[in-house]
């Protein structure tokens, strides 16, 4: 009987899990992505015609919830790009995804990244 009742506590333990698991997985290939194109193209032009973020907002932060299939996963997922110059020759990009349960996963979230990306 005390195994029964443990088991709603788990399944949702695992659910938010699975949320932060996969969060944490978008973000970092967020952050790859950018740092492929590299410090000379973080701009809103360069990021859309990359595939990288939505088309709108055109100023930092920039979306892409769209581009990445986020609001399928998630329930009201709100996911940006902040990019801001930390010196002259180099590149803060802070990536935040945040997120409310789905009908199939549980729980509500926020995971953010940073990454320094400099001028080649």
């Amino acid at each position: 009987m005390v195994l029964f009742g443990l088991m709603p506590t788990a399944m949702k333990t695992g659910k938010m899990v699975g949320n932060h698991q996969q969060a944490a997985s978008l973000v970092q290939h967020k952050i790859d992505q950018l740092r492929g194109v590299g410090w000379g193209r973080l701009n809103f032009t360069e990021l859309r015609n990359a595939g990288i973020i939505d088309a709108t907002p055109g100023a930092s932060p920039y979306s892409f919830v769209l581009v990445d299939g986020i609001d399928g996963l998630y329930v009201e997922a709100v996911a940006t790009i902040t990019v801001e110059d930390f010196s002259p020759q180099v590149k803060k990009v802070t990536v935040t995804l945040t997120w409310t349960g789905s009908a199939r996963r549980q729980g509500n979230g926020t995971l953010t990244a940073s990454a320094l990306i400099a001028k080649a």
